[in-house]
């Protein structure tokens, strides 16, 4: 293959926002498939689903793939976590998951009792945020 040199122009990542905030009020996210989950060949690939019915597919990065696999996060905690436009080597544009990333991407969360409220759009209990 050979080199092909042009003007490097940066490409800025388009934000669809949070997975909570896609997701709404009400909303659900789950993996798509056991069959996917498992496959640590593919990319994890999270269903979100809106209090209407209506959902879509997000694709998650290598890393967030890995660590969802491997414990260190749970889904439950993907709900903060950044959906990303990406431009495939094809030309496609697919949403994605990505980890979050330096000190501004870490949401505040305030805890009261047992429940954990980060936004008016999702509550969690505090034992489902916690990797083992």
């Amino acid at each position: 293959m050979a080199l092909n040199f042009k003007n490097y122009e940066r490409a800025e990542r388009v934000s669809l926002g949070t997975i909570a905030n896609l997701a709404g009020a009400g909303g659900k996210i789950k993996p798509v498939s056991i069959a996917n989950f498992a496959d640590e060949n593919k990319r994890v690939v999270i269903l979100i689903t809106q209090k209407s019915g209506e959902s879509d597919t997000v694709t998650c990065s290598p890393e967030v793939s890995k660590r969802l696999r491997s414990k260190e996060l749970r889904i439950s905690q993907l709900a903060t976590f950044e959906v990303i436009e990406q431009l495939t080597l094809s030309g496609e544009i697919m949403n994605l998951v990505v980890m979050p990333t330096g000190a501004s991407a870490i949401p505040d969360y305030e805890i009261t009792g047992k429940e954990q409220s980060f936004s008016p759009v999702a509550t969690f209990n505090v034992e489902e945020l916690i990797a083992f």
